[in-house]
């Protein structure tokens, strides 16, 4: 922005040709101290006449503050609003709807802001809004009224997202979606966190209109093994990356039907975290030739224990995934050594294994593999991991790559902090969780001073007793500038 400006000052040329520059704002998680004011600036400014994206989440704004923006001719080039958890309610919305100025939008993101059916019928009714093809509107009180807006609507039918997470939304809801031609045009659909059951997921499975989707989110509702079978048996579903049936009740019948249908065999992620799958669920996913596409596996809070690891570690279906969460599932260091002894897993760049009851054997098994160099994000925290343990992994030549590091709630005290702080190998780090073990201020003092975590924008010691003078250490150090979350 400061690089347009003085351009604009320079000759009138130049001025006109910065006018036709794409610029994007955002401003999110209150940067805009004095809202009304901020606002009230933004939209009377002719120098972001060619913004096209926006981004004011989480700013406390208001209806009155969404009127200036809607009424404002220099912002009539935006293509991408988003006023995600706000305060605008269905006033608010009706601001946006009836805007000739605001036409151009492709991608409009309300979640989180007291909307409820009125306010959708007032987006759905909008001639202005017809250019739309991501809506965003979850954690609102829309209910299945305000779905049935959208999925009437002939001003919508150009969507190919819809996010209505969190919207109270039960069958009734799902199957206004999928019985509108208008939403024909669908690829995302997010359905999560609401009231949905297998009859719901029946509708979806068997709609004629929703035979584009490739991501499907059903996370949190009241699906089982039955709506598994649902998905697993509808060639409409075969277009499907990505599936989210985390947080419901389904087991490893469930995961039968899902690892042996033919038509998901385009799935690069899936994530089955909170169900009842097992080790026998695990096993039906190794063993499937139809999910040797899949690059991400998210299995957390499933009981498999070290057997279930097993059958991953050895399947050569597997050998794509880049990403595995395995968190809370009582692995032990035993399931640690059969991903760490796995070359099917050697192309894994993020592997979640917190609260699995690892010690520092099994930390030694992954610091040691050859397999396991690639390794950018490794979260072992929640374990029973000691400064023996930490010695390992900041000695690694094999985890020289990582970028994140979790060791929350271990045993480590100042002693571990300093083989972290003098580690060469551990200088590509940015993210690093220490929070909650038994760090004071000597141990703070070691990584203020240690220019290898000099990288670092993320550092969490929460849950420590680091008092004022660890406070202390971390503002005045010289190379821990680049920190922005403590």
């Amino acid at each position: 922005m400061f690089i347009t400006q003085v351009c604009m000052k320079i000759s009138k040329q130049w001025r006109q040709v910065s006018f036709q520059i794409p610029l994007s704002l955002s401003f999110v998680e209150n940067p805009l101290k004095q809202v009304r004011e901020s606002i009230l600036l933004l939209s009377s400014c002719e120098r972001l006449k060619n913004v096209t994206y926006l981004n004011l989440d989480s700013n406390g704004i208001g209806r009155e503050d969404v009127k200036y923006i809607a009424t404002s001719e220099w912002l009539k080039n935006l293509i991408s609003l988003d006023l995600g958890s706000n305060e605008i309610d269905n006033e608010g919305v009706k601001y946006i709807a009836m805007s000739e100025w605001l036409k151009n939008l492709s991608s409009l993101n309300l979640g989180y802001n007291r909307i409820d059916s009125e306010g959708v019928k007032y987006i759905a009714m909008s001639e202005w809004l017809k250019n739309l093809i991501s809506l965003g509107i979850g954690s609102n009180r829309i209910g299945n009224e305000g779905v049935k807006y959208i999925a009437m609507s002939g001003w919508l039918k150009n969507l190919t997202s819809l996010d209505l997470a969190c919207d109270g939304i039960d069958n009734d809801g799902v199957k206004y979606i999928a019985t509108s031609e208008c939403l024909k045009n669908l690829t995302s659909l997010n359905l999560a966190y609401n009231r949905i059951d297998n009859e719901g997921v029946k509708y979806i499975t068997m709609s004629e209109w929703l035979k584009n989707l490739i991501y499907l989110n059903l996370r949190h509702n009241e699906i089982g093994s039955e709506s598994a079978k649902y998905i697993a048996a509808s060639e409409s579903m075969k277009n499907l990356t990505s599936l989210s049936l985390s947080n419901n009740r389904i087991d490893h019948e469930g995961v039968k039907y899902i690892a042996t249908s033919e038509w998901l065999k385009n799935l690069i992620y899936l994530d089955l975290t909170y169900n009842r799958i097992e080790s026998e669920g695990v096993k039906y996913i190794a063993m499937s030739e139809w999910l040797k596409n899949l690059t991400s596996l998210n299995l957390g809070y499933n009981r498999i224990e070290s057997e279930g690891v097993k059958y991953i570690a050895t399947s050569e279906w597997l050998k794509n995934l880049i990403s595995l969460d395995l968190t809370y599932n009582e692995i032990g260091s035993e399931g640690v050594k059969y991903i760490a002894d796995s070359e099917w897993l050697k192309n894994l760049s993020s592997l979640d294994l917190g609260s699995n009851e690892i010690d520092n054997e099994g930390v030694k098994c992954i610091a040691t593999s050859e397999w396991l160099k690639n390794l950018t994000s490794l979260n072992l925290g929640y374990n029973r991991i000691d400064n023996e343990g930490v010695k390992y992994i900041a000695t690694s030549e094999c985890l020289k790559n990582l970028i994140s590091l979790d060791l929350a709630c271990g045993r480590i005290d100042s002693e571990g902090v300093k083989y972290i702080a003098t580690s060469e190998c551990l200088k590509n780090l940015i993210s690093l969780n220490l929070a909650y073990n038994e760090i004071g201020s000597e141990g703070v003092k070691y990584i203020a001073d240690s220019e290898w975590l000099k990288n670092l924008s993320s550092l969490d010691l929460g849950g420590n007793e680091i008092g004022n003078e660890g406070v202390k250490h971390i503002a005045n150090s010289e190379w821990l500038k680049n920190v922005t979350t403590v």
